[in-house]
């Protein structure tokens, strides 16, 4: 991909770009660093395996040889075919196996446990010439370019000083016996794989640190990145807006289909009204079940009226049951007096108008 501009990239990445970038296989890693354990663990297995091997070995050749003089026939072949299979399976599989698991290892310690089947798709877009052009002289391919360089530079100066300090002993090797030639040659081979894989492991180290920087530096985002982000995760503020206006609305609603129910609505009388239901037999105290002020506050009269709701002015206790008391909740204890008088006023004057409509 042709790389971002650094400058407009300047927020750090959203969790949820994080999770998304990991749904698809991008985490930060180092090959180097799987590849230079790897190879590390590999020259010390094979360092003390050796001996197990060359015994495996000269049993392979042994039992090879012994069918020299045989003729060959179907038995023969399968039975020296099994043999040699069973020799590489059990000289051979310790090694893969440790392999395996260590390379398993080193990429959990890495970015932990995943599994990313995005990763696995193929992607078209790298064959697209164009791209690939514009990463071959792009930043990182520079950078790649350099560390490779300075790693054979290294690994070269190395491996030279340890043959240097061996010279003396390589010249004289052309009067001794070649098992002795076989022997100093093996160790100086293990001598110089496990002293340029101790420095492979260093330098790998370095750079998993090094791609764990450009990892969050890749993962940066764009102010307008993260706003869009933000409004894929939250939604659209014009929808978001409009869904709060209809849940408004609808406990508008709800509120005043509850105003027919209430006993009686306390008043300002025009900036506040308060609507008051008590039920003995179910609530502990009077319950407000609707409120509201100017606009509001006429609509509840309205409805009030409407339904034979007895109104009550008590311009100071309207505004404190209004700033005080939310829609559903009782009344507080210090309200209890006040309300209670004006309760008993609604009773008596419904008593009566019931007396009235009797007679």
């Amino acid at each position: 991909m042709p790389e971002k501009n650094d400058a407009e990239r300047t927020e750090e990445a959203t969790p949820r770009r994080r999770q998304k970038a990991r749904e698809e296989g991008n985490v930060p890693k180092s090959r180097e660093l799987s590849t230079a354990i790897i190879f590390l663990i590999s020259v010390i297995f094979l360092y003390f395996y050796t001996p197990i091997l060359i015994d495996n070995f000269s049993k392979l050749i042994s039992h090879t040889l012994s069918k020299v003089g045989y003729t060959l026939s179907k038995s023969a072949t399968v039975e020296l075919f099994n043999f040699v299979f069973q020799f590489y399976l059990k000289v051979l599989f310790p090694l893969f196996a440790l392999l395996v698991v260590a390379g398993l290892l080193v990429n959990v310690a890495q970015f932990g446990f995943l599994i990313s089947p995005k990763a696995l798709e193929p992607k078209w877009d790298r064959l697209n010439p164009i791209n690939g052009l514009q990463n071959l002289f792009s930043k990182r391919s520079l950078v790649e370019l350099i560390k490779s360089i300075f790693k054979i530079f290294v690994v070269g100066f190395v491996a030279y000083i340890i043959v240097r300090g061996k010279i003396g002993v390589i010249l004289n090797l052309a009067d001794a016996d070649p098992f002795s030639s076989m022997v100093f040659f093996g160790k100086l081979v293990f001598e110089l794989c496990f002293k340029i894989g101790l420095l492979i492991l260093l330098m790998s180290i370095l750079d998993f640190f090094y791609q764990k920087w450009q990892y969050e530096q890749d993962l940066k985002m764009t102010k307008q990145e993260v706003k869009e982000e933000f409004k894929q995760m939250e939604g659209d503020p014009l929808i978001r807006q409009r869904i709060r206006s209809m849940q408004r609305e609808m406990a508008r609603k709800r509120m005043m289909e509850e105003v027919p129910k209430a006993d009686v609505v306390i008043t300002n009388p025009t900036h506040y009204a308060v609507a008051i239901k008590y039920d003995i037999n179910k609530d502990r105290a009077p319950v407000v079940v609707a409120k509201g002020q100017r606009l509001m506050a006429q609509k509840i009269k309205e409805i009030a009226k409407e339904n034979g709701v007895f109104i009550h002015e008590d311009p100071p206790l309207a505004r404190t049951l209004y700033s005080q008391v939310e829609i559903g909740d009782e009344i507080p204890e210090n309200l209890y007096k006040a309300i209670a008088e004006i309760l008993a006023i609604v009773y008596k004057m419904k008593n009566k108008r019931v007396e009235d409509v009797a007679q």
